[in-house]
């Protein structure tokens, strides 16, 4: 049985179609937005509508799951594990990518929180970082 990957990114200062290039380079098909606020004042392309609208211009599916999954602040464990389930959901049918504000991953929740959740569940999680390049999740060591 193979492992299936969640892709990680976070758009930090770059636009769109930077963000949908990286994200076509590593075959993604859905935006899962975990941000807890979906707008930014400093990427005017990321703000919740004007992403729905990219994303669909582009051929991406898009889903809000920021009340669920976003870091600030973190949801009940119910609720979190409810999110972590959708994902998985979404994860059978398309190749799923987990988005937010951080451009590097290890400074946001996607590293600390979200990927060691899917990892808990058999997934390979792969940040993709502003270059383009894949950095696959490691397991801090408690040190």
């Amino acid at each position: 049985m193979s492992t299936k990957t969640v892709w990680t990114i976070g758009h930090g200062d770059q636009d769109f179609d930077a963000l949908a290039a990286a994200l076509t380079r590593h075959r993604v098909q859905t935006i899962v937005d975990v941000r807890s606020e979906p707008y930014s004042k400093r990427a005017p392309d990321f703000t919740k509508a004007a992403l729905e609208e990219f994303a669909a211009s582009a051929g991406f599916g898009y889903r809000w799951m920021g009340s669920k999954l976003g870091g600030k602040p973190l949801a009940t464990a119910e609720v979190f594990a409810t999110g972590i389930d959708e994902v998985v959901g979404l994860s059978r049918s398309s190749q799923v990518v987990l988005l937010c504000a951080e451009a590097n991953p290890v400074h946001c929740h996607r590293d600390v929180v979200l990927a060691p959740a899917l990892v808990g569940r058999g997934f390979e999680v792969v940040h993709i970082l502003a270059d383009g390049a894949a950095m696959p999740y490691q397991e801090h060591l408690a040190i």
